[in-house]
């Protein structure tokens, strides 16, 4: 992926706070023009998993136990009830780990691309829920996600550009 040509735009912004407010459902409208290029589909979904590791972060970092992550996890799918399924426990909890810089699980863990959206999603919106932001706070969450965004792609812009030895 070139992130050289990837930015975040005002209009990513309001289709984050489309989504956290209601749902991937505030997407369906977006489908033609997250599906026009790569570059486009970057802006958006470098915004939403920001948005996860940002939730992430708030929760556990940085006091965070192995145990804490395996537990939060394990809770995630009894409140996931019926739609446990959709969240498979290896690929939520690597995900999980990586967002907090935890030991990687030795476990190897599936390489499912919608396995992984779907965890990301429903752990994004279920640590949204449980901050119970009022317009202020997801108003600030959401400017402190556009600013790890920006970030994140700078260094993988840098990345890309650094000579490889």
């Amino acid at each position: 992926m070139d992130y050289s040509t990837v930015e975040i735009r005002e209009k990513n912004i309001l289709a984050l706070r489309s989504f956290l407010l209601e749902g991937p459902e505030a997407w369906v409208p977006l489908q033609d023009e997250l599906q026009m290029d790569d570059e486009t589909a970057a802006g958006y979904m470098s915004l939403l998993f920001c948005a996860f590791e940002v939730a992430v972060r708030r929760k556990l970092a940085p006091t965070y136990t192995v145990g804490q992550i395996v537990r939060f996890v394990a809770d995630l799918r009894i409140a996931a009830g019926e739609d446990a399924d959709l969240i498979d426990p290896l690929i939520a909890e690597d995900m999980v780990r990586r967002a907090v810089d935890a030991p990687a699980l030795k476990a190897t863990v599936p390489d499912d691309l919608t396995a992984a959206l779907n965890a990301e999603v429903f752990i994004l919106l279920y640590l949204v829920a449980e901050m119970d932001l009022d317009r202020a706070g997801l108003e600030q969450f959401i400017e402190e996600v556009t600013a790890y965004t920006e970030q994140w792609l700078a260094a993988r812009r840098e990345a890309s550009t650094a000579p490889s030895s």
